[in-house]
């Protein structure tokens, strides 16, 4: 393929015979023979992970007690340990998008009399309760280890644990971001007693302009993290990703009564726009910058009931024009009128 970059569209799973490990060699090749990737198969992985949630738990927006587990001698022995803290503690697998095997664990009422030096015995009871459809169930934390093995077998298996937040049940903020410029921002709240914040649990839906004064404090110190957030990812020196977001829980207040927040994932793996098909010229322009290339400038949409009409006079040819015929400066004044 001869080209300077490609723009990933392909979503795994969708479509018979296309697995991730052949979608991952397509791009890595493409890659290793100097091809701009938007995203990298590597990106995509290691943005994508549940274990992101560790290497981000130093940055404003991480969780500093964030765990992984790999394998079950790492699981059986970390998280018998994290429970006996009291804490409200949520597993999390690395596969899955709409809540699947993502757990809210807490002990039983009673049952922190059984914790001794530290770590909970494998007869503990857990009440749990999962993301994807918010039932509930109880096991032994015994029970429990057993039922989470299938999550760390095969492919990219994994586990993470977390300090549970309570206030997911006020929802979700997703940061749906172009590059390094948010777009948007959507407020996912789960349906009433839920914890989901996907469609199909019940949640609802509201979209808010990036510059929101809801949400100036979260925006803000996620733009302070963005400049260390692809070396805390292990992606040192590699853009951030073409179309990507990020989803942030709720924390507690601090000491001032402010809200906080902290990244529940991100993803990077075909992004949709469907809803936002009015800034694709947008993610067309970083594609044309990622790869080293200069966007030329494009005149918006001109307003539906205008309240005057000014004309814009230039001369074809000559040396003051760009690669669109039009001086540097000409277009964004028009923009800049349109916008009035």
């Amino acid at each position: 393929m001869k080209c300077d970059g490609y723009i990933c569209r392909i979503n795994p799973g969708q479509y018979e015979g296309v697995t991730q490990s052949k979608v991952d060699k397509l791009l890595n090749d493409l890659v290793k023979a100097g091809v701009k990737g938007m995203s990298s198969a590597e990106a995509m992985q290691k943005m994508g992970a549940k274990d992101a949630l560790v290497k981000i738990k130093d940055l404003q927006c991480g969780l500093s007690c964030t765990a992984a587990y790999y394998d079950m001698k790492e699981l059986e022995t970390g998280f018998s340990k994290t429970m006996a803290t009291g804490d409200t503690r949520v597993l999390k697998q690395n596969r899955g998008s709409q809540g699947e095997g993502i757990w809210v664990c807490k002990l039983a009422e009673g049952e922190q009399k059984k914790i001794s030096n530290g770590v909970c015995p494998p007869d503990v009871m857990l009440d749990l309760q999962e993301a994807v459809d918010n039932h509930k169930e109880t096991k032994t934390l015994g029970e429990f280890m057993k039922f989470c093995q299938k999550y760390l077998d095969g492919e990219n298996g994994q586990l993470v644990d977390q300090k549970f937040l309570p206030r997911i049940v006020e929802g979700e903020i997703r940061v749906l971001m172009i590059g390094d410029t948010p777009i948007e921002l959507v407020h996912k709240k789960p349906a009433a007693g839920g914890i989901s914040a996907t469609m199909g649990s019940g949640a609802k839906y509201v979209k808010y302009p990036p510059n929101d004064k809801r949400f100036e404090a979260l925006m803000s110190k996620f733009k302070s993290d963005l400049p260390k957030l692809m070396d805390a990812l292990e992606l040192k020196g590699k853009p951030l990703p073409l179309v990507w977001t990020t989803d942030f829980i709720l924390g507690p207040k601090d000491e001032a009564g402010n809200d906080t927040y902290f990244v529940g994932e991100f993803n990077c793996s075909c992004v949709g726009i469907t809803q936002q098909l009015s800034r694709a010229m947008e993610v067309g322009m970083a594609a044309v910058k990622a790869c080293g290339g200069e966007p030329l400038a494009v005149l918006k949409e001109q307003p539906k009931e205008p309240f005057g009409k000014i004309h814009v006079l230039e001369c074809e040819g000559g040396s003051d024009k760009s690669k669109n015929g039009h001086r540097l400066d000409t277009i964004p004044i028009c923009n800049a009128l349109i916008e009035l």
